[in-house]
Order: C-alpha cells, then structure tokens, then sequence
C-alpha cells in the first residue's frame, strides 16, 4: 500500500435465527475458497444467512448451496452459515473457518440468502429446524 494512504472497510452482520439456540446448535466450520466466485477489485463477503452444503471437490470444507441438478446431484444441505465471512476466493490456502447452525435452530426467513428458492429443500433436509 502507498506510504501516507489508509484504507478500512466495514460491513454489517445480520441476526439470521429468530430464537437464541444453544451452544449445541453451533458446529465450527471451514468454507472451501476455491468454490467462490472472485469479484476482482471488491471485498468478497459470504453473507451471514447463507445456505450450505458440503464440498464435492474438498468433502471436509462447505460451500454455498445452489440446488439438487444433473451438475450436482449430491450436497443436500447441512446448515446455514452464522455470521459473515470475508474470504480471498478462488484460492487454495484461502480456506476460513466459520460458524453454522444446523440442529434445532428458529430461523428468520428474512435473513436466509435464496430462502424463496430453496424453501422446500430446507424445509425436508433440516426437519428439526424451523422457519419463521
């Protein structure tokens, strides 16, 4: 960075449950920065809300959920990502651990990136979970 030159950036995270879960509710994470898509010049922030699935490329990492296809035909949904993450995508090493609510959780369907779209998948894949 240029001597003399300061630069700070700033986002605001949501509240995705409608409820407090318990600490049971909350499993530690690892987000796979190689399935993110790469905005050149801007921050790349997963939003707080964001439905998850299990990486096929690297099983031990999640990535963002985008639907049951002939391209994907596995990767049901295993949680929704806690708060946001900022993430150098596109890179191996850029890899972040993260949160994820996945069990007996009240959820704000506001807050949940593509609720509309993945309404019924979340419904029967997350049966101890509601949504309101």
């Amino acid at each position: 960075m240029p001597w003399n030159v300061q630069r700070s950036a700033q986002f605001y995270d949501k509240e995705v449950l409608k409820f407090p879960a318990g600490l049971d509710a909350i499993k530690s994470i690892v987000l796979d920065a190689t399935n993110f898509t790469y905005t050149p010049d801007t921050r790349n922030v997963v939003p707080a809300g964001t439905i998850l699935a299990k990486s096929v490329t690297n099983p031990d990492k999640y990535v963002a959920y985008a639907g049951l296809s002939a391209a994907a035909p596995t990767g049901g949904i295993e949680g929704i990502l806690g708060h946001s993450v900022d993430l150098i995508a596109q890179t191996t090493s850029a890899s972040e651990p993260a949160p994820m609510f996945y069990f007996g959780c009240v959820f704000a369907t506001l807050a949940i990136v593509g609720f509309t779209q993945f309404a019924s998948a979340l419904v029967s894949q997350m049966p101890t979970c509601r949504f309101e």
